[in-house]
């Protein structure tokens, strides 16, 4: 378990120093769409995944997957500066295990919601499409 955490967390991090370096895709940065609003939306789309592994809705890789996508997604609507805040906050120690502990700690009654469990369908498939977009 501990070996697979770190290689989870490897993955990030690889993945968000890469971001934090390329300009690659990039979208414009969107008015209005600040630090705050893209750590309380990245929060909730890792709080998801993570549920979404506690719950065996989807496998771990697939979970990583769709976690690296809404870095990818969420730091292109991002200006450099906040981009790199988001990047700092993610790899934060600790801030990836809170929210993986959150989501264990809530599965049981999130896995027999619904909402949840739709909720996850319908983000990991906009996150499949526009895989190659971000």
């Amino acid at each position: 378990m501990t070996s697979r955490l770190r290689k989870d967390f490897s993955r990030v991090l690889a993945l968000t120093a890469l971001l934090t370096c390329a300009t690659g895709a990039r979208a414009d940065a969107v008015d209005g769409y600040s630090f705050v609003n893209a750590a309380q939306e990245i929060t909730q789309l890792f709080w998801l995944a993570e549920t979404a592994d506690a719950c065996g809705w989807t496998s771990h890789e697939d979970a990583m997957r769709f976690k690296e996508f809404a870095i990818r997604f969420l730091s292109a609507h991002l200006s450099d500066m906040n981009r790199v805040a988001l990047v700092s906050m993610i790899n934060e120690n600790g801030y990836q295990m809170q929210v993986r502990r959150a989501a264990q700690e809530s599965a049981e009654q999130s896995c027999r919601s619904s909402r949840w469990q739709t909720g996850w369908a319908a983000y990991k498939a906009a996150a499949d499409e526009r895989d190659q977009d971000f």
